[in-house]
């Protein structure tokens, strides 16, 4: 493998996020060494998705003096594909050995003016790689005139190819799609069962929930949460007891992906196992997640809790503690812990305290009101 692809391959190991370390130093030197070696062009792209992926635009402004104007260069790999001769590049690749030049080379296909009969001969091409990055090219660009050539290949013998089927339509957010991909959870590949389960979570429509509820009991820990995610968005009345069970599940993920489900369905029968995850589980995140949840429930009775979780250990779930206490109905008294959490050195627990204590209007805490009156930050003066 080339620098170059190294470092396409290395890159999202290097950015830290939620429940992920940050890279070691020989992670950092094979990173900055195959930098180094390539083009500006893919050495810049790569800079722009480190950490904070929001750039306003603004020219030279979070850029070095020296750096190379390669904007144009960038921009015209965002813009939809014309050229012919691209076109015929991008074809030509995808059936490379390697994996990461096939997916470049695959989405781009996807964003560009390809024809819809060069689309779908490729997916019924001879080499299931060809049909596999054609077939991520169609999702990738939605191209929906490949829907009935997707479908097809979702019940394809090689599973790679099968599963790329599924996740386009899955993409494509199409219903007429849901009897490939309902027969696709038969399949004997894990991956393509993982894929069509997804997919129909896409389509947002409870009467697929009876076809994804048993996977909550699969096996592997990555069915189970997608299947969560899955019933989530679908939003159906019959699936909240089977959710409320899955917040016992023993991997973290899986727990999450509930919590999430059930704040999305806004299940009010999961109040009380998720006020004892928020205050008991080992996992911050979930704890996090929890608070957001019972902050859009919305039921008062999750005050003492949320009250409790201002003190945990981890300063985000104390500050989705104090969001989640603005959310709450019928509450009229503000708990002690919320008072002390206005005066908190941490910036954005401070905002969402004081939001939260105006939002309660407690006559006992007008005092600590007007003192924020004071406060060196605008919001939570504006918030008063």
């Amino acid at each position: 493998m080339t620098p170059t692809l190294q470092m396409l391959a290395l890159w999202l190991g290097v950015i830290g996020g939620p429940g992920r370390s940050g890279a070691d130093s020989a992670r950092v030197a094979s990173l900055l060494t195959a930098l180094a070696r390539t083009d500006p062009v893919v050495c810049d792209l790569i800079g722009d998705q480190l950490g904070n992926f929001w750039w306003g635009g603004q020219r030279g402004l979070g850029r070095f003096a020296d750096a190379p104007d390669v904007q144009g260069a960038k921009d015209s790999l965002a813009g939809t594909i014309t050229d012919p001769r691209a076109l015929s590049l991008l074809v030509s690749n995808l059936g490379a050995d390697n994996a990461c030049v096939r997916r470049v080379a695959a989405k781009l296909l996807g964003n560009s003016t390809v024809a819809p009969n060069v689309l779908n001969g490729l997916l019924d091409d001879a080499s299931p790689r060809i049909r596999e990055s054609a077939a991520y090219a169609a999702g990738a660009g939605e191209h929906r005139e490949t829907l009935a050539a997707l479908q097809r290949r979702v019940a394809d013998s090689d599973a790679g190819v099968a599963t790329m089927a599924a996740w386009a339509l899955g993409e494509m957010e199409d219903p007429a799609a849901a009897p490939a991909l309902q027969g696709a959870l038969k399949a004997t590949s894990p991956r393509v069962r993982l894929a069509a389960v997804w997919a129909l979570g896409k389509f947002e429509d409870e009467s697929y929930a009876k076809d994804v509820l048993p996977f909550l009991r699969d096996q592997d820990p990555v069915m189970r949460a997608t299947a969560a995610e899955a019933l989530g968005d679908m939003k159906g009345p019959r699936v909240g007891a089977a959710l409320v069970g899955l917040l016992t599940d023993r991997t973290d993920a899986v727990r999450l992906a509930a919590v999430n489900a059930l704040s999305d369905i806004q299940e009010p029968s999961s109040v009380g196992q998720l006020e004892a995850l928020l205050i008991n589980d080992t996992n911050a995140e979930v704890r996090r997640e929890c608070a957001n949840a019972l902050g859009n429930l919305s039921q008062g009775r999750s005050l003492e809790p949320l009250a409790r979780a201002l003190g945990d250990r981890d300063v985000e779930v104390q500050r989705a503690a104090a969001n989640a206490i603005e959310s709450l109905d019928d509450v009229t008294k503000a708990p002690a812990a919320l008072v002390r959490a206005t005066a908190s050195s941490d910036l954005e627990l401070r905002r969402n305290a004081i939001k939260a204590l105006a939002h309660i209007a407690d006559p006992a805490t007008v005092q600590t009101l007007v003192e924020r009156l004071s406060d060196a930050d605008k919001e939570v003066r504006l918030a008063v």
